[in-house]
């Protein structure tokens, strides 16, 4: 990938530096777990994620059904040219005649914050797996199809998709929910294009896009078209959207459904002259479509449509853009450590991470109890702090502080997430993330 995000990576979905676990090509039974939400199914290794793979794509997709699933380390499927992922439910669709041959996976996949990186999708070049993924309704992504009550969450993806004739993206082909994912996966398709989803997907919630999508027909950052049933919200787009039909940087078409709360960056092109190009949505088709509180980059397309507000980019780099993105909700955060360039940032990232292993004895200073009720302690060589809430303002600051004043008072702040900003007596500036039960 030309684009490194690994520090923004582990920030939003609070990621660490665990070991990876490299796809070999071989399967691997899972053997932890009952498939309940309570006692979920471990998928500990590549070879686990990949037998998964293989019991959907082989006809038992049905076992999914209500099966949840987590991912405890990160994974490598170590893809080439050739050694090429075969999409998640591959081969199944809707035929001619109306009959369906349903290979959907229809559970609950929690990526626990982890990634899954080497995603390789690429009909130009030799194909070594065992089975093509050029059915007639394969579509190429992480997941050819999800079923409409089936989930993905907490979870990055990166890697490369480029097959004609497909619609591709980068966690989903078809359908699903999405929450709290991120795909820096760049896509290229004569078909239909989309960030995280290429078609039709019931939800997406808390996402964003960092990889460039390529597409002749509709092109989107976030999925290439939205149905009746869709709500696209709290997302941002990153990357480059180019299409000829319709392009968007959220989506590119949208009929019925809702986008809120979103914002995009990248910069959106269209090379047909009949083409419907948008920073936010190319073209909204039908009646009962919602498109409200929704922000793009005033740089980002040469000819905007009416959906979504520009704005410059010393604004959407402001805390007064937190406020505008959280116009009913308390979902973004301000970009205090310009991780991701000094645009918004997730702050419900941090409901799904464990707070206490935050603290790390090797580090300059240690926050404790966190979360925290009545007070928190600054356990290290800190001379002065200042305090965020989640819109950027800062709520409470020290100049100077001794030993005796380490233990800071928030019995009086609200539920919530908060930001304190630490300067050490080595000039060295901290951030950390705390949360007030």
């Amino acid at each position: 990938m030309k684009r490194s995000i690994y520090t923004i990576v582990f920030l939003l979905l609070g990621m660490s530096l665990s070991a990876q676990s490299v796809w070999d090509g071989k399967r691997e039974a899972i053997r932890k777990g009952s498939g309940t939400e309570t006692d979920p199914y471990l998928i500990e290794n590549a070879q686990q994620f990949a037998w998964l793979a293989y019991l959907i794509n082989y006809d038992y997709s049905q076992w999914t059904k209500d099966k949840y699933f987590l991912l405890t380390t990160d994974i490598d499927l170590n893809g080439s040219e050739d050694n090429q992922w075969l999409p998640i439910g591959s081969g199944g669709g809707v035929y001619a005649g109306g009959g369906v041959y349903d290979k959907s996976m229809k559970g609950v996949l929690n990526g626990d914050g982890h990634k899954i990186t080497g995603l390789y999708i690429d009909n130009n070049s030799p194909i070594s797996n065992d089975k093509s993924i050029w059915y007639p309704y394969t579509s190429a992504a992480l997941f050819s199809q999800l079923d409409k009550d089936a989930i993905i969450k907490n979870l990055y993806v990166e890697g490369f998709v480029n097959v004609d004739n497909k619609n591709c993206a980068g966690i989903a082909g078809w359908s699903g929910n999405l929450i709290r994912c991120i795909a820096n996966v760049d896509v290229e398709t004569n078909e239909h294009g989309g960030g995280l989803v290429a078609q039709k997907p019931e939800h997406i919630e808390e996402c964003a896009n960092y990889g460039d999508i390529k597409a002749d027909k509709y092109s989107g950052g976030i999925t290439s078209f939205s149905f009746s049933s869709c709500t696209i919200i709290n997302c941002y787009n990153m990357g480059n959207i180019y299409g000829k039909e319709y392009a968007g940087g959220i989506t590119s078409g949208n009929a019925k459904g809702s986008i809120k709360n979103c914002y995009n960056v990248g910069n959106v092109y269209c090379s047909e002259e009949s083409g419907q190009t948008g920073a936010i949505v190319g073209k909204c088709e039908g009646s009962g479509y919602m498109v409200d509180n929704n922000y793009y980059l005033n740089t980002c397309i040469e000819e905007p449509n009416e959906y979504g507000e520009a704005l410059d980019i010393n604004v959407m780099r402001s805390p007064e853009f937190i406020s505008m993105l959280n116009k009913d909700t308390n979902v973004w955060i301000y970009d205090s450590e310009n991780t991701n360039n000094g645009f918004p940032i997730f702050a419900g990232i941090v409901t799904f991470l464990d707070i206490n292993s935050l603290k790390n004895e090797n580090e300059e200073f240690i926050l404790f109890p966190n979360p925290a009720t009545d007070y928190i302690n600054i356990k290290g060589d800190v001379c002065s702090y200042e305090i965020f809430d989640t819109n950027g303002k800062c709520i409470s600051k020290m100049k100077k502080i001794d030993i005796e004043q380490k233990q800071i008072d928030v019995s009086q702040y609200n539920p919530g997430i908060y930001l304190i900003r630490c300067l050490t007596n080595d000039k060295n500036v901290i951030t950390k993330v705390f949360v007030v039960k």
